[in-house]
């Protein structure tokens, strides 16, 4: 088997398990367990999340890295701050709105780069877990004065009752305060398993916004589309290279980074009074195409670092 073959072999198996997760989630709501969707995403986000996160920061054995990733979802931030304005100054379109510059800026730090990074290089999901936390940070802050809310005591407390926040918190008082070895703990086969289940439940909930898309607002899908994809993007295989950052890091940072806009600016928009049906399309458009780039960006992957 020649080094391309292997490479298109290997990509199948891996996109396969990713389009898999997704089917499953699109099937979930097209049949009757659709009346449980809610629940079902509400026990991913408070039970599988968390897990996911507190198991990642554990299994990270090298912590020297753990500035990049914090320093690429600030950078994600900040270009989805900057881009869409530009662009609309630069082709005399009408001004951004709040919700298309908190949907370009907050891209989907878990549900779709997870399962990508985990299929390429498991190790990795530690520095994705930095990753998610900055993201995090940077969304119950700065997003909040993008939506024109100040940061008070009710937007603290939101940030405090997010339940993957304790994953965060707990994976790193485990990883650096407690002198106890936690290696032989993540590496139980039913840690493994349960953590691939909770991957799969990740992918699921992609698979219950895959609705019939509209395209009402074409301009700001396009914007934060190359906002997202194409700007984002190339600062990321920038930053990756000028570093010469090892696999393990320079992968969640790629697949994050190109990641389409978080499932969660649709929460946000409408507990600020945003435009949520401008946030609903805008997401839903742009994680139909990164499925539909997926293998291009697993070919990427491959070629630069297997």
């Amino acid at each position: 088997m020649n080094e391309y073959t292997q490479i298109i072999f290997e990509l199948i198996i891996r996109s396969s398990k990713i389009y898999l997760g997704v089917f499953l989630g699109f099937l979930w709501i097209k049949s009757p367990l659709q009346k449980y969707r809610k629940e079902f995403v509400n026990f991913t986000i408070s039970v599988f999340t968390p897990f996911l996160i507190f198991i990642s920061i554990l299994k990270i054995e090298d912590s020297s890295f753990w500035l990049f990733p914090l320093i690429a979802a600030i950078l994600v931030t900040i270009i989805g701050l900057i881009f869409p304005t530009l662009l609309a100054k630069l082709f005399k379109q009408p001004k951004p709105d709040p919700a298309e510059i908190c949907t370009a800026s907050f891209s989907n730090g878990l549900n779709f780069p997870f399962p990508i990074i985990f299929a390429f290089s498991p190790d990795g999901l530690g520095a994705a877990g930095i990753f998610l936390i900055m993201a995090i940070i940077m969304r119950n802050t700065v997003g909040l004065w993008i939506s024109g809310m100040k940061l008070n005591k009710q937007s603290l407390k939101t940030i405090i009752l997010f339940v993957p926040i304790w994953g965060i918190i707990l994976g790193i008082i485990l990883r650096f305060l407690i002198p106890i070895n936690t290696t032989g703990f993540v590496n139980l086969s039913i840690i493994d398993m349960v953590f691939e289940i909770g991957i799969f439940a990740s992918l699921m909930t992609i698979g219950f916004g895959l609705e019939k898309p509209k395209f009402e607002y074409k301009l700001q899908i396009l914007r934060v589309g190359v906002t997202r994809f194409i700007i984002s993007g190339l600062v990321a295989i920038l930053f990756v290279n000028i570093f010469s950052l090892p696999a393990i890091i320079a992968i969640p940072i790629l697949v994050q980074m190109m990641a389409p806009s978080a499932v969660y600016n649709g929460l946000y928009a409408e507990k600020f009074n945003l435009n949520t049906e401008m946030t609903s399309q805008i997401i839903l458009a742009l994680t139909l195409i990164a499925l539909i780039l997926l293998p291009i960006e697993l070919f990427m992957l491959q070629y630069m670092y297997f």
